[in-house]
């Protein structure tokens, strides 16, 4: 039998591999996705020399990669060098950690008195899974902030700004919609969670697709991409927090940045879109299953993850950037109450245990109303600004 501690070690390994390996080739997937949607090519030149353009290019992320390993690790005289080379470091274990209690279901190995069963969970006995993946979510905050500070640069000080104003905003919004789900499942754990929606097909976002809806924008807000990617916007600021960084870190930067992405996809479909459950596919609970059962599973799961991922990808390169004012005005005055509606409504029908088909009803008709009452109140319409800019030169080069 393989002893706990080299079972955790490979557990980590994998993880960790699989994690990196995702994000270099998430790259290459999305400068594909650009290049359809723009109606161009993508990257097909590295690699090997195969007929079929559209599978060219496979070899680009390690190009990519070799790039940042052989390009010089320069750091400027100005910088706080301490603070410099702790903010990429923080921001990517941060990113990692996450992963800890993501599950991955439960695997039966042997057969009798000889089985053993192995939670497929970096750290399975965490029982506020949930907590932990938030606490790490926090903690990357201030690798960005660090990095901006450290840098001693205008850029990256304003993207430093940015982003503490950005995520810290964005972080409210989000807790209220895992706080919605975990008040309708009773749990902080994630596999309970998934457990919970695999009876029938009661996925938390046929109930709450208000809270869906808050919680995937939210998430967007806290990867900080497209239209939320304020911290780093190359027109205004360069490159933001990370201008002043070059080398292997600002490749931690850039993979925590795509890590944020991953994560946010895994806990949209572990707590909104029934995990690795999929009817007539997957069985209706987390009990141990065999090898083979396990990787349908993990199928399923990743699938569903790679969905959201392409519409995330969907979503940079077909809205545009908000203004930072625009950016804060949705946090406070639409994510938050439309967060704090769905949270008054679900704690509504649960304690008066509303059955399942009526939580589902009430849960469109308060998406449908706030969509409708979003629309007629328009807090942020922005058509009579025009009329207020000074059409001088020299108040405008003032004003900005």
């Amino acid at each position: 039998m393989i002893p706990l501690l080299l079972e955790a070690l490979l557990k980590i390994v994998i993880i960790i591999g699989g994690i990196l390996t995702a994000v270099a080739y998430l790259v290459l997937l999305e400068r594909r996705v650009a290049a359809w949607v723009q109606d161009r090519r993508g990257p097909n030149r590295v690699g090997l020399p195969l007929t079929n353009l559209k599978l060219s290019g496979l070899g680009q992320p390690l190009a990519d990669g070799a790039k940042f390993l052989l390009k010089e690790e320069y750091t400027p005289d100005h910088v706080d060098k301490a603070a410099y080379r702790l903010a990429p470091v923080l921001i990517l274990a941060a990113a990692l950690l996450s992963f800890a209690v993501v599950p991955f279901g439960t695997v039966k190995i042997g057969t009798g008195e000889d089985a053993r069963l192995i939670n497929l969970a970096v750290a399975p006995g965490i029982d506020v899974g949930m907590i932990f993946v938030f606490a790490m979510s926090g903690l990357a905050v201030y690798g960005v902030i660090v990095g901006g500070w450290a840098s001693n640069s205008k850029y990256s000080f304003l993207g430093g700004l940015r982003a503490s104003a950005q995520l810290i905003s964005y972080e409210i919004p989000l807790g209220l919609g895992i706080l919605g789900v975990v008040l309708y499942t009773g749990s902080l754990r994630l596999d309970d969670i998934i457990v919970v929606q695999s009876v029938g097909l009661k996925w938390n976002a046929l109930i709450q697709p208000l809270g869906l809806m808050v919680f995937f924008i939210a998430a967007l807000a806290e990867a900080a991409r497209l239209p939320f990617d304020l911290p780093e916007c190359e027109q205004e600021l360069v490159g933001g927090y990370h201008t002043e960084y070059s080398g292997m870190k600002l490749a931690a930067f850039l993979m925590a940045e795509f890590i944020h992405i991953f994560t946010a996809a895994f806990l949209v479909v572990m707590l909104y879109l029934g995990g690795w459950h999929f009817p007539g596919i997957t069985g209706p609970s987390q009990e141990a299953v065999g090898i083979g059962f396990a990787l349908i599973r993990i199928g399923v799961l990743l699938t569903k993850v790679m969905l959201v991922i392409l519409l995330i990808m969907l979503i940079r390169w077909s809205w545009p950037r908000f203004r930072f004012d625009q950016l804060m005005d949705r946090a406070w005055k639409v994510m938050l109450p439309l967060g704090l509606v769905n949270l008054l409504v679900v704690a509504f029908l649960v304690e008066f245990n509303a059955p399942w088909w009526l939580q589902a009803a009430v849960g469109w008709a308060t998406f449908f109303a706030a969509m409708i009452g979003t629309a007629l109140i328009n807090p942020f319409d922005r058509r009579g600004d025009s009329k207020n800019v000074p059409v001088d030169p020299q108040v405008l080069q003032e004003t900005w």
